[in-house]
Formats: C-alpha cells, structure tokens, sequence
C-alpha cells in the first residue's frame, strides 16, 4: 500500500508521517509533500493507492491538487485534513470523492480504520481484471512516455510481474506495451515537428524518449512512412 502525505506546514508534517506510519496497514510505503505541487511531481512516479492531504496550502490548494491529479489518473483515493468542521468542506470533499476527511489534530485509531477501509478496497495483485492497476499503468506511461521506460520498470514500480503487465496492456489498449509507448512517442514528435520548425531534429527524437537519432528515423518511418525530416516538410 503506497501512502502519501501532503502538509505545508514542516512539523505538522512530521507528525502526520509519524501518527500515519504507526497506523498504517504492515507493509506500507510512505512518502511525504511539502506541497501540492510537491505532491503531483512525485504522484507522476509514486502513483499512490492513497494522499493524505492538507486543504490550507498556498498557491495550489488541496481541492485543486486532488482535481488536478484525478483529471491525470495520479491517485483515485484522497483523506483530506483540516482544522474546520464545516459542512462546505465535507460537502466539497462528498463531491471529489474523498474516502473520508478527518478534523486536527487526527486520532491515529481514525486514521487506522480509514487506512484499514482503503486497503481492504484495492485491487488484488492475483486479480485478472484489474481496471485500476491499467488506469494507473497508462497514466504512468502517458506522462512519462519522454523517460526510459520498460516492463520491468513498470513492474517494479507497480508491484506487479512484467508478464502481467504486458498482458494488461495487451487487453486493455489492444496492443503491445513496444507499440503503444513507441505510438505515442511518434505521435509527440509530430506535433513538435510541425509546430517547432527550428528545432532540431535530434534534439526532437530527445524530447520524446530516443537518444540516438538514427534510431529516432527508424521507428519515425516505421510508424509513418516517411522520415522526420520529409514529415516535416510536408507538414
């Protein structure tokens, strides 16, 4: 179980990590955000099963990070926290769909039946339809496509075998993990090749994830037909 946890406030983080780590499920992996923009830069690579949030921060509050990271498919379960006991925020906490939303300071019995309630609902690993394990697989590789990205990278990152993996993306997109990483890269490329016609193409075949560029024609042409550059001009 992959918790994270979101205060702007240094010491009150702390505590949180300390009172949520002792109330966690066995096993659990915690991270911690300063932040909300913190928390959606290590959502991209931590995908947690849940955020323990803060409301009050500044600049980016918790409501607009938890709207922000359910539109990317970063984390689906929220526990938001706040030092208000007013209807309007469990009304607005109702309507993004937070698990529960606990009063400051928090009761570490509250937070471990809430915890508790979360684990019990995620997806079993031995699971063979596991929609929540593929929205967070395609989340990951839609925003992180630019990286370099493998089965075994996703698997060790997901808890889950590269077999099951490649076979859950095979059902759910239809194609292989190769083709869709590889079909999204192509199609970044594009767009970049038509709207920055001063940049380099190597420095484009860069941006989208391949390091060599002769690598970069290769699967450009394979994809499309024809070579970055003539794309270019034709375009």
């Amino acid at each position: 179980m992959r918790i994270l946890i979101v205060d702007d406030e240094p010491i009150i983080l702390g505590g949180l990590v300390k009172v949520i780590g002792g109330a966690a499920p066995v096993g659990a992996e915690i991270r911690e955000a300063g932040d909300a923009f913190e928390a959606l830069q290590i959502m991209k690579e931590y995908m947690p099963d849940v955020t323990v949030t803060d409301l009050h921060m500044p600049e980016k509050n918790g409501f607009e990070m938890m709207e922000e990271a359910k539109e990317n498919g970063l984390c689906e379960r929220f526990i938001i926290l706040t030092g208000h006991d007013d209807f309007e925020y469990a009304r607005r906490a109702l309507r993004y769909g937070v698990v529960d939303y606990l009063l400051k300071p928090v009761d570490k019995e509250e937070v471990a039946r809430l915890l508790s309630q979360v684990n019990r609902n995620l997806p079993s690993l031995d699971s063979t339809d596991c929609p929540p394990h593929a929205k967070r697989i395609l989340a990951y590789t839609r925003l992180n496509y630019m990286n370099d990205l493998s089965l075994d990278h996703l698997a060790e990152l997901m808890n889950l075998h590269p077999n099951y993996i490649s076979s859950l993306f095979k059902k759910v997109t239809g194609d292989t993990f190769v083709n869709y990483l590889n079909t999204t890269r192509i199609k970044e490329a594009q767009k970049l090749l038509s709207l920055h016609r001063d940049l380099p193409i190597v420095e484009i075949g860069r941006r989208v994830g391949y390091e060599n560029k002769h690598y970069f024609n290769k699967v450009f042409k394979k994809y499309t037909g024809s070579t970055p550059g003539a794309y270019r001009e034709e375009h």
